[in-house]
């Protein structure tokens, strides 16, 4: 007859491999080609289905990701920044519950390379036996884009007003699925601040650019032959607005700047209306009349 303490044994062995099986782990991407400090983000999917509540605690499970760069043949590791990082810690996964992580990748590791990476992720928890990971790995490409031109602007040092700083915005271009789009850098001799994609090159009106008096950057871009985008950046390169304009009927629209008040306005453009003349979905704009 088999002994109490066996059978306590093989119920948990079973129990384990039961709940290795019905725990997983999976990435994606919603881009797989991004430009030189770019933001990339990264979904992370984790699906309980086992009938157990697992609950991540700083030392009860983790979720890790192995990074390899192409350098050598996809043999060089990135390493996280911090190597407690853990995007699981605090999560607590029901049973049957699957839930999604959004992660700026390269917030955490250092991904500035223009090569292509291979990333993978592996989970554990002390209800495992071994840990689990992605069937297989995800591939991105990290490329330069190519400038186009650069410009020189100043911004007040918010520890001494009456000192400027140098700073700088590129105009770049990059190309995406064999289409090229407009890109905006802000940078100084230490920092990239930050990276956008602003738009389609649209064959037609070039773009047009301007700093406020308040060191704002200004960008027009042709979104679609009678479609025009005006977007304005902090001086750190925030977005802090977009409206979309519509050509005349005998002007396009064009970026205007008042010398004395250093002020940015449009001048002989329509402003179009939501719902009427376009739909925003997520960062992109679908044009409904033209």
């Amino acid at each position: 007859m088999m002994s109490k303490r066996i059978f306590c044994f093989l119920i948990c062995l079973f129990s384990a491999f039961a709940l290795q099986a019905q725990l997983k782990v999976a990435l994606d991407f919603n881009k797989t080609r991004f430009i030189q400090h770019e933001p990339i983000d990264m979904s992370v999917h984790v699906i309980n289905n086992s009938g157990t509540q697992l609950t991540f605690g700083k030392t009860d499970g983790k979720i890790e990701f192995l990074i390899l760069s192409e350098v050598n043949d996809f043999t060089t590791i990135v390493n996280a920044y911090d190597p407690k990082f853990n995007p699981a810690a605090g999560l607590i996964l029901g049973a049957g519950e699957t839930k999604k992580m959004s992660i700026r990748l390269n917030k955490h590791f250092p991904m500035s390379k223009d090569v292509k990476y291979r990333i993978s992720a592996r989970i554990s928890h002390r209800s495992l036996q071994t840990a689990l990971q992605t069937i297989k790995p995800e591939e991105i490409e990290v490329a330069q884009g190519n400038e186009i031109s650069t410009h020189l602007f100043g911004v007040t040092d918010v520890t001494n007003p009456k000192k400027v700083m140098s700073r700088k915005y590129s105009l770049l271009g990059f190309n995406v699925n064999n289409n090229e789009m407009y890109c905006l850098k802000v940078f100084d001799d230490k920092w990239v601040y930050a990276l956008h994609r602003l738009g389609p090159k649209v064959i037609g009106v070039n773009p047009q650019h301007e700093v406020d008096a308040f060191s704002n950057i200004h960008f027009l871009i042709q979104l679609e032959p009678k479609v025009f985008l005006h977007v304005v950046f902090s001086p750190e390169g925030k977005k802090q607005q977009e409206v979309i304009y519509k050509a005349s009927f005998d002007n396009v629209p064009r970026l205007k700047r008042d010398n004395d008040l250093g002020k940015i306005s449009i001048r002989d453009g329509l402003r179009a209306v939501e719902g009427v003349d376009y739909v925003k979905q997520g960062n992109n704009y679908k044009i409904l009349t033209r």
